[in-house]
């Protein structure tokens, strides 16, 4: 193995440590929960694992299989646009609402989330399309414009009308970011950045509960005896969660708010606080390193390629996937509103677990076809001295 491809085994390796401790953290966080709705108490950890299977397999055969620069050609380009389209517009049209948000399709007793492969795939399209019309993006603000019209804006919209702001605005900050490296002029950015910024404001302000989540943010202790999405009842219950955990946790299976109940969705939205209480701060701290390791592999083989598109994919898919997690995070500690983003790799969900994995074959895809050096390889030359 080419030592260069070492970045994208890491990042697999980090990948699976995540999901595994995932799959036993979601086992006994959901036990009671399973119990409670009279199935086996190890049904959701069986899904998780399924879908870590499936994942897994799925990124070493995108690795083995798929060369990313491929996604440049236009058929491939416009297929995978169509495709994101096609999973977003399939969720407004035959969703399920839960916990306020239209996101799942269930077939066949079977629930997937089209919108987590969706939005992989936006961030997939936009970059394969900057380095494909590179030279009309940057000379041609109405082409530009047009470009972040179709994609961003749209799928945004149509995320936003599955009631899932949070995933909106992560995908909209890893899209920005590929654009900044792009070699744009700046005020190309400004446009569509005072309209992004103005559109989620106003996407907050008219939505109530959105606001109320912000006041429960400032001031939990005065929404602790409300009812519904109106309460800071499960922000309290992750603070508890936080100080009875201490140091080292109260170990694993041991946690009492997922036991009883206090904390109802210690195995999704609240997976950092349920880790915390059972292994405490050096568990969740070793997550959270886990979690930065990621973001430097991957920001290192953005840094690494000679390859735009491979620079743009895996600059945009890596801040996807970290952004989540310090979403999560920040909302579990109280640092952020209530959003619904789960812990990447940990959380439940099964859509959400592939279409990681999925980010991560990608990763790799880049990482293998690195080249030999690059502007920030150091070769040790005569007399102890490194140089570029």
């Amino acid at each position: 193995m080419k030592v260069r491809e070492y970045y994208g085994w890491i990042i697999f390796g980090s990948s699976l440590l995540l999901s595994l401790a995932g799959v036993l953290f979601v086992y006994t966080g959901s036990y009671f929960w399973c119990l409670k709705g009279g199935a086996p108490p190890y049904s959701y950890a069986l899904k998780q694992s399924v879908a870590l299977i499936i994942g897994a397999g799925t990124a070493l055969l995108i690795y083995k299989k798929v060369d990313y620069r491929d996604f440049v050609s236009r058929k491939l380009l416009w297929a995978t646009y169509l495709t994101a389209i096609l999973l977003l517009v399939s969720v407004l049209l035959f969703g399920k609402e839960i916990n306020n948000s239209k996101s799942w399709i269930i077939v066949g007793g079977f629930s997937f989330q089209p919108a987590e492969l969706a939005k992989i795939l936006i961030i997939v399209f936009d970059s394969a399309y900057i380095r494909y019309k590179w030279y009309d993006i940057t000379k041609s603000l109405k082409f530009f414009l047009t470009f972040m019209t179709f994609g961003l804006f749209i799928p945004d919209l149509l995320i936003l009308a599955e009631g899932d702001l949070g995933s909106a605005m992560i995908l909209t900050i890893s899209v920005f970011a590929i654009l900044f490296i792009t070699g744009l002029n700046v005020k190309y950015i400004l446009y569509p950045a005072a309209f992004g910024t103005a559109f989620f404001t106003l996407a907050v302000v008219t939505a109530p509960y959105r606001l109320m989540r912000i006041k429960i943010l400032l001031h939990p202790e005065n929404y602790i005896q409300t009812a519904g999405k109106y309460s800071s009842y499960q922000l309290v219950q992750a603070f508890v969660a936080f100080a009875k955990g201490g140091i080292t946790g109260m170990g694993i299976g041991n946690g009492i708010l997922s036991k009883f109940q206090f904390l109802t969705f210690a195995f999704s939205d609240f997976m950092f606080a349920h880790i915390a209480e059972e292994v405490g701060a050096v568990g969740a701290l070793s997550v959270l390193l886990i979690y930065l390791l990621m973001l430097y592999l991957g920001l290192s083989i953005a840094d690494r390629t000679d390859e735009q598109v491979g620079k743009y994919m895996a600059l945009g898919l890596t801040l996807y996937i970290f952004l989540q997690a310090a979403v999560h995070i920040g909302v579990n500690i109280g640092l952020l509103p209530t959003t619904g983003i789960t812990l990447p790799f940990m959380s439940m969900g099964g859509s959400s677990l592939i279409s990681s994995f999925i980010a991560v074959g990608i990763l790799m895809s880049v990482a293998k076809h690195l080249p030999p050096e690059s502007h920030i390889t150091y070769k040790l030359v005569s007399k102890g001295r490194y140089t570029y």
